[in-house]
């Protein structure tokens, strides 16, 4: 349970990392697209780059979320300290992670906040992987 608590954590932090890359690549292929002199309107059913804003879609909404659950449940699970409350505090960021993403079309400060906790998440998922490493690694060293 242990590594599994380690991994889910280090899979949060570059699935972040995979929510970037997609973002940044949709609409890099985006503005591509309309500055060689293409229109976009909402009657417009695909444009280079639409697949990446999919799969950040889904990422974020389904994968992510899903992950985090499997982190808290894991950390209840493990007994290592204090895993559950941090495991907790990634969720939360998760959550309104997605609510900064489902009403950041209607509110664009919301995006903003959307972008920034995306740091926040991969900083502090990462920061529970290497804790989880270096516990793992204590221990190790003990028995020996």
């Amino acid at each position: 349970m242990k590594a599994a608590y380690k991994w889910l954590a280090f899979i949060i932090a570059a699935e972040v990392v995979v929510q970037a890359a997609a973002i940044a690549f949709g609409y890099a292929r985006l503005g591509k697209y309309v500055d060689d002199g293409a229109t976009l309107t909402k009657d417009t059913d695909s444009f280079p780059g639409a697949t990446a804003l999919v799969i950040h879609e889904i990422n974020g909404m389904m994968l992510i979320p899903a992950l985090a659950i499997a982190l808290l449940v894991v950390a209840f699970l493990s007994k290592i300290p204090g895993a559950p409350k941090v495991a907790g505090i990634l969720f939360g960021m998760v959550v309104v992670q997605v609510l900064l993403g489902m009403f950041g079309f209607d509110v664009p400060f919301l995006a903003l906040l959307h972008g920034m906790l995306a740091l926040g998440i991969f900083g502090y998922a990462a920061m529970i992987g290497v804790r989880a490493s270096r516990m793992e690694k204590q221990r190790i060293d003990q028995l020996v």
